[in-house]
């Protein structure tokens, strides 16, 4: 089985929130959700985008991701990277200026970045609570990304390139210093609530190994919340591992 069929039928069968996200407003994310969201984005990825489409096949295609921390940016880096496409996510990797403009599809919620962007597909992704679609005009040659998103099926109906990586591959790609929140959520021994205070969000990969493991991940932005309101979210979310 390919790892983003694997994903998405994990995701599938988890009736519960797999991701809470508090920042400037609360996020929550169910498994069936991100199944539907993650299978809507590759297949807009495999059917309109991807270079295979216009004899391009010999050159991996490519996005850049330019979104704020949370399930938008997540979801389209598991989609991207589970496809095999070459993925690049400004969380958590700086472009140079040099290569800044080489991306096939351009993902953000700022106009003025995509119109910068020379990119041959460029969505403009709203992140704002509940869009369904991007708010007022769009300049020509700028797609919105959510109204793209909703033509596609909320199955999977294509097949990963060859260059995607495996389930186990693409876990072995969780940063270092994250090692230890897995550790420790590894050591409970049973699927669990975690709950993540900290100012960066968790990566792609990490997220992906802990739903795997059937948990569910609650993560509270230090920029917007204090320590003691913190502990009372965690508290009101049932978390039973915290880590800072």
């Amino acid at each position: 089985m390919q790892a983003i069929s694997h994903f998405l039928s994990i995701t599938q069968q988890a009736n519960h929130p797999i991701l809470t996200h508090y920042h400037s407003f609360r996020d929550e994310i169910s498994g069936p959700v991100a199944s539907r969201w993650v299978s809507k984005m590759a297949n807009l990825l495999a059917s309109d985008l991807s270079n295979d489409l216009f004899g391009n096949a010999d050159s991996t295609s490519s996005i850049l991701i330019e979104l704020p921390a949370g399930w938008q940016a997540t979801f389209w880096q598991i989609s991207g990277d589970l496809m095999g496409w070459e993925t690049q996510n400004t969380l958590f990797s700086q472009h140079l200026s040099s290569n800044a403009f080489s991306f096939d599809v351009h993902v953000s919620n700022e106009l003025a970045t995509l119109e910068a962007s020379t990119a041959a597909w460029r969505l403009a992704h709203s992140t704002a609570a509940l869009a369904m679609r991007w708010r007022g005009s769009l300049p020509s040659g700028i797609l919105d990304a959510l109204s793209e998103l909703m033509a596609q099926s909320d199955q999977f109906e294509y097949e990963a390139l060859s260059s995607a990586p495996s389930m186990k591959d693409y876990l072995a790609q969780i940063n270092s210093d994250e090692e230890a929140l897995l550790k420790e959520a590894s050591a409970l021994g049973q699927p669990t609530r975690l709950g993540l205070y900290s100012e960066s969000f968790p990566s792609a990969p990490l997220l992906t190994r802990l739903w795997m493991d059937g948990h569910s991940v609650v993560v509270v932005d230090k920029s917007h919340y204090t320590l003691k309101k913190a502990q009372e979210i965690f508290l009101s979310e049932k978390v039973h591992l915290v880590v800072d």
